[in-house]
């Protein structure tokens, strides 16, 4: 199953991710379960709103107090951030059928059958996905100084599979974001995903994904090329060639100061030409 968390504003491209899940996920003969986590009040919905896909609101899983005390220390992103573990951990408490759970944030679309991606799951508890696979080598940036600061893999695209272990990790990041999940370089954090450079030397059964027809974004676009063939997208990269493109998150295209990389020198005209190709599938939100 697929769960997303967003702000109401977010929700018509958490709408659009769901869709593209429900299209391309497999290995199921009924239609896939979608979750959307809303960091929000319920109560500023437009009127008359209606999902197609179930809503978890924040105020079901924290208190009052907490609530108040967490979105005033917060702003919308941190406090999203915070609450991402618990959200994860609720929807395995929920779902006690589901052995495996896809986050995704609403930026990302999936292009293609996700078969590949369930079939990680098979010998691992959780999956990560590196901002990057190898150094710039060069004057680029952003480079290796400024992943040290916002972490090595994106809390973007997360998989993991019902464990013991699982849990142990969604409690132990709980406990670390719901009061460390500011945005703060002097002190060393950054949001909920910092943390997870942690995860494959604290958890077992971590397999981090290097795949470069995953997680297509404007990061890692200058050590990949992307190309349209008669089978689909693929993507080269250091990690490999001709890989078929699996999902592509579209942070920061539409608005530049949306994420960490708003200043950027490392992207050649060709691959940005080519994520702009890629953009009519979320045009329209």
């Amino acid at each position: 199953m697929l769960l997303t968390i967003c702000t109401i504003r977010q929700l018509p491209q958490a709408l659009a991710l769901g869709d593209s899940f429900c299209q391309y996920a497999a290995n199921t003969s009924d239609k896939p379960l979608v979750l959307i986590g809303l960091v929000d009040d319920p109560a500023r919905l437009p009127a008359g709103f209606v999902s197609p896909y179930p809503l978890l609101s924040i105020n079901e899983l924290l208190g009052p107090t907490q609530l108040e005390a967490l979105s005033a220390g917060y702003t919308p992103t941190e406090f999203a951030a915070a609450c991402k573990p618990l959200f994860i951990a609720e929807t395995f408490r929920r779902y006690p059928a589901e052995e495996k759970l896809l986050y995704a944030d609403p930026n990302i679309q999936f292009l293609r059958s996700l078969s590949p991606v369930w079939n990680q799951l098979a010998t691992a508890n959780i999956i990560l996905t590196p901002f990057i696979t190898r150094s710039p080598g060069d004057t680029s940036w952003p480079d290796e100084k400024f992943f040290q600061n916002i972490g090595l893999y994106s809390s973007d695209f997360l998989m993991f599979r019902r464990s013991d272990e699982t849990k142990r990790l969604l409690a132990w990041w709980a406990d670390r974001v719901q009061e460390r999940a500011y945005v703060d370089f002097c002190a060393g954090l950054c949001l909920d995903q910092l943390w997870l450079m942690h995860v494959p030397v604290f958890f077992r059964d971590v397999i981090v994904v290097k795949n470069p027809g995953w997680h297509i974004a404007l990061w890692n676009l200058p050590e990949r090329t992307i190309r349209q063939e008669n089978n689909g997208w693929l993507a080269n990269g250091p990690e490999g060639q001709n890989q078929l493109v699996q999902f592509v998150n579209f942070k920061g295209l539409a608005n530049p100061d949306e994420g960490f990389f708003r200043t950027r020198n490392a992207y050649s005209f060709q691959n940005v030409l080519m994520f702009y190709y890629c953009w009519p599938i979320t045009a329209s939100l």
